[in-house]
């Protein structure tokens, strides 16, 4: 075989070179220096958005430090409480609420709107801040409304419409108050703003249309009576029996009859009544010029009123001592 045999054999062994056109990728640097130098892009992209985080943040707190949004302790000597928002509550159930907020931190803060003079309207919240000025706290946690004077108190309205414990008078009273800023609406509107019926919305306003003796008294116990008794009871004083409808809720203030009672007592007929029921007998027993006791008789009922529970307990002893020799003497005559 020829020299030139031989070269081109050897030739025919060995693996081509490709040469391509993409350029292969760039190896890990080995050294501290090279890897701070690869790493400085990805620092350079996190630090801007770590800068954009930190500009929200000091947003966010500004908002919250201008009372915009969100919650933060106020002063509760900044309070102001409007007329008419604040709904009923039992001393027992507001016992409760504050015992519990003794032992356990506020969950759900109260809700305020700012006035022009730096002052804090009460939108929602007023048995809360009692109870943390009973509990001899200075602030309590809020969130800011910013809504007008009419948004503040048709929000308050409706957030307490929707407590299972408000009563027909407290609804009456907000409905009232809401036609007063609005004397267009109808009761098919109030019934669609409220969630309410048509129905219900009525028997709530019939309160308008009773005596004003008997709006006193719903006026110092919301709870006295419900929509329906007094839709009844607004019935009978358009027919002219206002008095007996006052005189009828009197009694139901006073624990002797139940609403069912008040209701048929004011439809009873008046003449009839005047010869069935003797009129009551009262008599005040006085302690200076206070009144000591009470005592009411109707026929063969008894009643007494003192002014203080304790005092009702220690005349009850005497009573019972008096009664039971009342009933010995009896007993031996009879005999």
């Amino acid at each position: 075989m020829s020299i030139k045999d031989r070269l081109a054999a050897k030739t025919a062994l060995i693996a081509p070179i490709v040469v391509s056109d993409e350029v292969s990728a760039p190896r890990d640097p080995k050294t501290a220096p090279g890897a701070m130098m690869k790493a400085l892009p990805i620092l350079k992209e996190k630090q801007a958005e770590i800068d954009a985080m930190s500009l929200q943040v000091v947003a966010l707190q500004k908002q919250v430090a201008s009372g915009a949004s969100g919650a933060m302790d106020v002063s509760l000597s900044e309070l102001v409480e409007v007329p008419g928002r604040r709904r009923h509550m039992t001393e027992e159930r507001y016992v409760e609420l504050r015992e519990n907020l003794r032992h356990n931190r506020l969950i759900h803060p109260i809700v305020v709107r700012r006035l022009p003079d730096e002052r804090l309207e009460i939108i929602s919240g007023h048995h809360r801040i009692d109870a943390f000025r009973d509990l001899g706290r200075k602030t309590i946690r809020a969130v800011f409304d910013e809504g007008n004077a009419d948004e503040a108190s048709d929000g308050a309205f409706f957030a307490n419409l929707m407590q299972s414990d408000l009563t027909d008078y407290e609804k009456y009273m907000g409905f009232k108050d809401r036609r007063s800023r609005h004397p267009s609406l109808t009761h098919a509107q109030l019934a669609k703003q409220s969630g309410l019926s048509e129905t219900a919305v009525s028997y709530v306003l019939s309160f308008d249309n009773l005596p004003a003796d008997v709006l006193s008294i719903c006026a110092e116990n919301p709870a006295i009576l419900g929509a329906s008794a007094a839709s009844a009871l607004a019935s009978l004083t358009k027919k002219g029996r206002a008095a007996q409808v006052t005189l009828a809720v009197e009694k139901l203030a006073a624990g002797e009859i139940d609403q069912g009672q008040t209701v048929k007592l004011a439809s009873a007929d008046p003449q009839k009544s005047k010869k069935d029921s003797p009129a009551p007998i009262a008599t005040k027993i006085r302690q200076g010029k206070t009144t000591y006791c009470e005592v009411r008789q109707a026929k063969n009922v008894m009643r007494l009123q003192f002014r203080s529970e304790e005092e009702a307990t220690r005349v009850r002893g005497l009573l019972q001592q008096l009664l039971e020799t009342e009933s010995a003497a009896q007993t031996t005559s009879e005999n």
